[in-house]
């Protein structure tokens, strides 16, 4: 094991040059960037009005970070909402680096932190507001305190492992795994089991249980609702498994996140790991420890049903560190390391062109088309749901889709603010019980529905929604350019008496049966 270096060396100094280079850039970036908020961003926006311990489909932490990081920028425009998320990568940068110091060396842990600085995930991730952008640097710092609490047996790393778990748990519950990850470790290392006994692995799970608490509380008092959205997301549906084509999705898609260099890297790291298992260094050992676990379970929730590249980032620290560590030992190591960031960051930007420049190709990306003409969509919506002269005004504007409420709620908020008299925002329920935040928070209510503007964005529904009213008739038809070619279509329709037809079993066989057709 590497002796400890002095704290600022050269390579620290560079590493805190490129860090604050890249930061600045990457927040310069945010409030030069044209992409309004996608419909997610505008929702953990909307939560952060009003602090809670937990949110219908969330953990609170990135609403939190949301309400801080306007109220420092003093005002909520699309870069100050996001601006949480490339301070965040930054602080997990570092705590990158000082786990690759720790273990091997100063320049190895430069390169470590420059590393994910520069990973395609991390580039993309430093442009928007996300839960995986909150989580990774508290599991970054949380995996560093462990490897120093192997090496100094002291209370104090106990404590932090804690905090960060616990603060990881509610940015994202993916942090669970670091405690799979470490019962693992302590299983394969003797010197974990030593690090955790003594009464610092006790004290570790009681601070991280202490700050979970009043999230499990929130919960229970709202219907284990967010736990629940976790759990639905994976889809699992034992009458239809074995997917392989989800299978090399998922594995594929983190050539994309780390970038292809690091991917062939850590496959030829797992493969010597796997054929020298009985020579594995205390690094590797701990390495793999997290890193194995989560890519192991998201693999497998991939085969039976399906999972995002993203589901296993929190192995993607670990990852960089071991295979920085191992291809730094070697000139021809250090050579792929310097290959690695020069793809990387061209990766980078040629996504940044392509999103920037070329709307036309950029659209064609559902999530980057999905941020794009919010404001004009808001803004012709309201021209329509202003009262006009000579009628009654619109008790509320009822939405079939949970992006557009929550995009409506972010780019009203200045008319609001000002005094607008814009009708409230409801959500069509197809299903008896809330299925979203949205309909969660804001369901159509029989008491507002004498005159409703209706706008759809799912056309499929609209006589479902047109069987709620005991008047109604279809207005226009409504479209909003994106660029490049690409629309958002929408129907405005006008429903009077909402009394909505009870959602049983019937009328569910019914809306499905006419979706089969």
């Amino acid at each position: 094991m590497t002796a400890e270096r002095a704290a600022f060396d050269r390579a620290t100094w560079a590493f805190l040059a490129v860090l604050i280079a890249l930061t600045w850039l990457r927040i310069a970036a945010l409030q030069a960037s044209p992409l309004g908020l996608y419909f997610d961003e505008a929702q953990y926006w909307m939560w952060s009005r009003t602090f809670d311990w937990g949110y219908f489909t969330k953990p609170p932490m990135v609403a939190w970070v949301i309400g801080l990081t306007t109220a420092l920028a003093g005002t909520d425009v699309e870069w100050a909402v996001r601006l949480g998320a490339p301070i965040a990568h930054a602080v997990g940068a570092s705590a990158i680096f000082a786990l690759g110091r720790s273990m091997y060396g100063a320049w190895p842990g430069f390169w470590a932190g420059l590393g994910w600085l520069l990973l395609p995930g991390v580039w993309f991730s430093s442009m928007l507001i996300s839960t995986d952008a909150i989580l990774l640097p508290l599991w970054s710092v949380a995996l560093f305190a462990m490897w120093r609490l192997i090496n100094t047996r002291a209370m104090a790393w106990a404590i932090v492992i804690g905090v960060f778990v616990g603060l990881g748990v509610l940015a994202k519950y993916a942090m669970l795994y670091f405690v799979v990850c470490t019962a693992i470790a302590a299983w394969r290392m003797e010197t974990v089991r030593q690090a955790l006994a003594g009464g610092r692995g006790w004290t570790a799970a009681l601070i991280g249980a202490v700050i979970v608490t009043p999230n499990i509380v929130w919960n229970v008092n709202n219907g284990f609702a967010t736990a629940r959205h976790t759990a639905a997301n994976a889809s699992l549906d034992l009458g239809d498994m074995f997917h392989f084509d989800e299978l090399f999705e998922f594995l594929g898609g983190q050539a994309f996140v780390i970038g292809p260099i690091v991917f062939v890297a850590l496959i030829w790291a797992l493969w010597r790991a796997w054929r020298r298992a009985s020579g594995l260094s205390a690094e590797d050992k701990f390495l793999i420890a997290y890193i194995l676990p989560p890519f192991i379970v998201v693999s497998i929730i991939a085969f039976i049903s399906r999972a995002n590249a993203n589901w296993a980032a929190v192995a993607y620290p670990a990852v960089v560190v071991w295979i920085t560590g191992s291809l730094f030992s070697s000139a021809k190591g250090r050579r792929w390391l310097a290959a690695s960031a020069a793809v990387n960051t061209a990766l980078a930007a040629l996504v940044a062109v392509l999103v920037l420049a070329y709307p036309a190709i950029s659209n064609q990306a559902k999530n980057i088309r999905g941020a794009r003409g919010w404001e004009e969509t808001a803004r012709e919506i309201a021209l329509r749901a202003a009262a006009q002269p000579g009628e009654a005004p619109f008790t509320a504007v009822l939405v079939d889709d949970r992006a557009t409420y929550f995009e409506l709620a972010y780019h009203w908020r200045h008319a609001r603010r000002a005094g607008a008299p814009l009708p409230p925002v409801r959500m069509w329920l197809l299903r008896a019980e809330a299925h979203s935040s949205a309909e969660a928070t804001d369901p159509m209510r029989p008491e507002e529905g004498g005159r409703v503007l209706i706008v759809h964005m799912q056309p499929r529904y609209l006589p479902f929604v047109a069987d709620d009213f005991s008047v109604f008739r279809t207005v226009e038809h409504l479209t909003v350019p994106l660029g490049g070619n690409v629309n958002r279509e929408m129907e405005i329709s006008l429903g009077e008496g909402f009394a909505p037809a009870p959602r049983d079993a019937a009328w569910q066989a019914r809306f499905e049966a006419a979706h089969e057709r």
